[in-house]
Formats: C-alpha cells, structure tokens, sequence
C-alpha cells in the first residue's frame, strides 16, 4: 500500500473514531454504532496472516456478534491482493465507490462567497449542529443518535460545526476534524431547496479559513463517486483526486 493511503486511512480512522478496534493479523476490525459503514469495516492496510479464509471467518463472527453486516473497506491497494476476488466468491457485494480528495490549503481558490445567508462555526455544540442537521436532512433519531457517539469520541477542541442560515432557519451544515496538520471534511449537506447558491462553497471556505487559522497544512475529503456536483465543486476550487475506495459487504 502507499505510504500517502496509509497516512490518510489512519487520519480517517481517528478522525471519526469507532467504539474499538480489534486487530487482526494487520487489518483493523472497527466495530461502532451501525450507522455509518466507515466505523463499522475492515481496514485492510497490512496483512500478516497466511489462512484468509479462516481470517475472513474470524471477521464475520466479530460483526455477527455485534448483530452488524460484515464489511471490508478495499482501496486501491489494499492486503492480501486476492482479498476482493475472495470475498466476491463468498457472495459479499460491493457498494459505493468513493473518491478521497485532498488539496494544500494554500492553494485552494474560494473567490465566490454568498453573504445572503448567515455562517456561523458553533465550537462545542454537538447537539446544537446535531438538531440542524436532522432538520436539513430528514436524518433519523438512529442516525443522529449514532453519530453523537462517533463525534463525542473526538477531542471537541479538534472538531469545528459549521452552519448556513437564511434568517433563523438552517439550510446548510458541514463537519471539520482536525488531526495534528490535516483537516478533514465530513457531512456536508445542504437543504434541497438551497441548492445551487455558493452555500456549500462558502461553508467550504469557512472552514479553510477556520483550518488555516489552526495551521493546517492540507486538507482531505471523501465524496461518493456518483455524487458529481459535489465532485465538481471541490475540483473547481483546487482539491485533486488521491485514490478511491468501495465497500464489500456481506449482510446478516
């Protein structure tokens, strides 16, 4: 695996934390709340083991046990190299691509910012950001619930919530991490009806300047491969592909 994939694996990994990590002859088993696949997958960066399918087996008992699908987590590279054409024949599915971006913060172009709305970064509050993006995005209480416990796992001081306003009524959110000289961006979603109006790009460019002020050097995303409006704006202001990644799984 690159060194640059590995690095950017282990900084998605602390940066939305799962409830454990088992450790399986190099592949780190994340098992969490069942509600985001990304803290509840293999993480297939090393392999030392020598019987995968035996290893395979363990993996699904872990997750069995925890009433969740069992899910692998393959990118470009990733260990052993039969691992994919393994869990093919053993029925799992593979499910949405997702492209990682990155791009130096310095050179990130943000020239358009909509001061229409009104943009606010509430530090420390969870359950505030939390409320507004159930609003927005018609998230259920499972959903919210589970992502509390992910996001309460992080140093707070590390997390900044970025909201969009049009009067009193929230129409955009979105999530940056920071982890020592990284930043990254998670749950950027906006309301319908507030489309195509820079939101996303200004929300984006709060957060640049929030990253820039806590001397963040570059900046990393992930975004499904088929969500293309969001690819294009984030190509459209300097951030490049890096790899991708797609889901196996194998549902109880």
């Amino acid at each position: 695996m690159s060194n640059e994939i590995r690095i950017l694996q282990e900084i998605s990994i602390l940066t939305w934390p799962p409830k454990m990590i088992l450790n399986l002859n190099g592949w780190k088993i994340r098992i969490s709340e069942g509600i985001t696949k990304r803290a509840n997958s293999v993480s297939p960066l090393e392999y030392s083991g020598n019987n995968l399918i035996e290893d395979i087996s363990v993996v699904e008992n872990y997750y069995r046990v925890n009433r969740l699908p069992s899910i692998f987590q393959l990118h470009d590279t990733f260990e052993p190299v039969s691992l994919q054409d393994k869990l093919l024949s053993l029925d799992y599915k593979i499910v949405d691509e997702t492209i990682v971006m990155m791009a130096n913060i310095d050179e990130i172009n943000l020239p358009y910012q909509n001061e229409k709305y009104e943009f606010h970064l509430l530090e420390n509050q969870l359950d505030k950001w939390l409320n507004d993006l159930q609003l927005i995005n018609q998230t259920d209480k499972l959903q919210i619930d589970g992502r509390r416990e992910i996001i309460s796992r992080i140093a707070q001081s590390n997390v900044g919530y970025f909201v969009a306003r049009d009067n009193k009524k929230t129409v955009a959110v979105g999530l940056a991490v920071l982890q020592e000289n990284y930043m990254v961006i998670y749950s950027m979603f906006t309301h319908p009806d507030y489309r195509r109006k820079g939101i996303a790009q200004t929300i984006l460019a709060n957060m640049i300047e929030w990253g820039d002020v806590n001397l963040v050097d570059r900046v990393f995303l992930q975004v499904e491969s088929e969500n293309t409006s969001a690819i294009n704006l984030y190509k459209k202001v300097g951030f490049k592909e890096k790899y991708r990644y797609r889901y196996l799984i194998k549902e109880l």
